[in-house]
């Protein structure tokens, strides 16, 4: 392994981040961006995610620039196991990597997904802090935002109402049934949710629809109240089940 590895590692288990970048991005100075490339290789992905997680989104950073798809679909999704994770850190971190370059983002997210199983959950956590709003972009095909049933209640819906409500977002082929996105990429583009979201739909169909699918499922188990306040991933597949079916009952009655 080369001597910047294992001096970076050491310096990260002792907390100095900023030093460990420095000991990688001065192998790019002293022999080039070449060099740095074939380093980053061998890099663990828990070391590449540490110094990543002090990414200052305002300045540029070398190994930002260098990082390939995979090598930081491999760190990201590790991001959950630090005890002090923000979903707004998060974002950033993903956000100052994926549009370092305007055609870069489709690449960035399609290596964050092919991680399976973990890449679906951290591109759900991306979006954490804003379902209602994604809601809203896929509902309307626009990034105006109206107030949703039962989002921002008590928690007393019914589960006609909750089911009524995602009956919407039951499948990508019902959204493209009903939609048409219309909205050009330039219109939204904020290299963030809405933009990752126009990305997502448009060149990553199949990512686009597991993420709908994994947020559905979320505030599902967020809303839906049980006595143990407690649902399982077979409750919400036997509820999607359901609309399904009633879906398939309503069509075949027309």
């Amino acid at each position: 392994m080369h001597p910047a590895i294992i001096n970076a590692s050491k310096l990260i288990l002792v907390g100095d981040i900023s030093g460990a970048e420095k000991a990688l991005s001065d192998i790019a100075d002293q022999q080039g961006d070449y060099a740095l490339a074939e380093i980053l290789e061998d890099i663990p992905a828990k070391d590449l995610l540490a110094i990543m997680r002090e990414y200052d989104s305002s300045k540029e950073s070398i190994l930002s620039l260098m990082v390939t798809p995979e090598q930081f679909a491999r760190a990201i999704v590790l991001d959950k196991q630090y005890g002090d994770r923000t979903k707004d850190k998060l974002r950033a971190m993903m956000n100052v990597v994926i549009y370092k370059h305007a055609d870069s983002a489709e690449e960035y997210l399609e290596a964050i997904y092919e991680t399976k199983p973990a890449g679906i959950e951290t591109l759900a956590d991306y979006f954490h802090d804003f379902h209602e709003e994604v809601f809203n972009f896929v509902l309307h095909a626009s990034p105006t935002t109206v107030a949703l049933p039962f989002m921002c209640d008590d928690g007393s819906s019914s589960i006609d109402e909750i089911k009524e409500f995602f009956a919407v977002f039951h499948s990508t082929e019902h959204i493209i049934d009903k939609l048409k996105w219309n909205v050009s990429r330039a219109e939204i583009a904020d290299s963030d949710w809405k933009e990752t979201m126009w990305v997502l739909f448009h060149e990553l169909p199949d990512a686009f629809d597991h993420l709908i699918l994994e947020l559905q499922g979320r505030v599902l188990a967020k809303y839906i109240k049980l006595e143990n306040n407690v649902i399982s991933d077979s409750m919400i597949e036997e509820l999607m089940k359901k609309i399904d079916l009633e879906s398939d009952s309503e069509e075949s009655a027309i």
